[in-house]
């Protein structure tokens, strides 16, 4: 008879640890019969092998008396791993006694069982572990989709605000670090607002879940973008300076935008305006607020277009440029005009 199982993603494999070839044979059959994955190791060292493998077996039957390391020291070095999924250890004896139970458990075993044990009895024990097992699988699923949606924008899948900032200011402390070039590219889709109003708030979202698309498509492994607003989006470049980013956003107009979106069975091509900043390993926020600011030039000097910002000139140095009729200010073209 099958023994019941629960929707485990993977089937949980048995390993049976255990040196006396008569209870190998007992356990195994029973195993097998109930089509549990069986896998045999007559030393503990092997035992010990498997279970510090990458892909560990989920239930380990494991016999007090193994050759070293016993069934004690295998569980005690398996709880020291810190692993995603914990394993379900049984301790196996020839024999009960309330020191051998105090031992397994103190070694952090889950399970005591007297050998050989009665067909039923290791049904119910098996039942009990699988039980377990199905109940770690859906607090480790539900945990990586709270960690997923607590770091993801939900409808384009790309890095949130706040997750995408951590991450910057990571990326800084290794640039202080290596003295390597980070740039912020900011970049505001323009008059999106037209499509959400003529075509409805559906079509704007396909729209940016498309966009979301084209970024993975063309940023290299290693970059990081994200979504800090309805239609802004947040890019942090390693390896690159100002004029590297700035070529990189004249890469994304072509690339990303120059291509029609489909909007309502119609093709809208979109345009864009970028603001610049170097980080030069200082403060994430403080090179965020430069972005902005050159973002808000480009949009001044008529969108679609990459604006990269330079601090203001001294008075005197300002005064020097006015007079040559030069501008001043806080964003500079770098020949990026669109």
């Amino acid at each position: 008879m099958a023994a019941t199982t629960l929707n485990l993603d993977v089937s949980p494999t048995v390993l049976l640890g255990c040196s006396d070839p008569g209870t190998t044979q007992y356990l195994t059959a029973m195993l097998d019969g109930w089509h549990y994955p069986v896998d045999v190791a007559d030393n503990g060292a092997t035992a010990l092998r498997r279970m510090q493998s990458s892909a560990p077996p989920e239930i380990a039957l494991l016999d007090i008396s193994l050759a070293t390391p016993g069934g004690v020291e295998i569980a005690w070095a398996v709880r020291r791993r810190q692993a995603a999924l914990r394993p379900w250890l049984v301790l196996l004896s020839d024999r009960p006694g309330k020191d051998r139970m105090r031992v397994a458990l103190e070694a952090g075993c889950d399970d005591f069982l007297i050998i050989p044990p009665d067909p039923e009895e290791l049904k119910v024990h098996l039942r009990v572990a699988e039980r377990v097992l199905a109940l770690q699988h859906q607090i480790q699923k539900q945990s990586a989709e709270l960690r997923y949606r607590a770091t993801h924008d939900g409808l384009t899948g790309l890095w949130n605000r706040e997750a995408l900032l951590s991450l910057i200011f990571q990326e800084t402390d290794r640039v202080q670090r290596m003295k390597t070039p980070l740039s912020l590219l900011l970049m505001d889709l323009d008059d999106f607002s037209r499509i959400n109003h003529n075509y409805g708030y559906d079509s704007g979202d396909r729209v940016l879940t498309e966009l979301a698309n084209r970024f993975r498509r063309q940023l290299r492994s290693y970059d990081l973008v994200g979504r800090c607003g309805e239609d802004e989006f947040l890019l942090a470049l390693p390896g690159c300076n100002r004029e590297n980013a700035m070529s990189l956003a004249e890469r994304v107009k072509d690339a990303i935008l120059a291509r029609p979106f489909a909007v309502n069975g119609e093709a809208s091509t979109l345009t864009a305006s970028f603001g610049v900043a170097d980080s030069a390993g200082r403060s994430p926020l403080v090179v965020l607020r430069e972005a902005e600011r050159a973002l808000a030039e480009a949009k001044l000097d008529g969108k679609n277009c990459a604006r990269c910002y330079a601090p203001p000139a001294p008075l005197g140095m300002a005064l020097m440029q006015e007079s040559a009729g030069e501008a001043s200010g806080g964003a500079v073209r770098c020949n990026a005009a669109g």
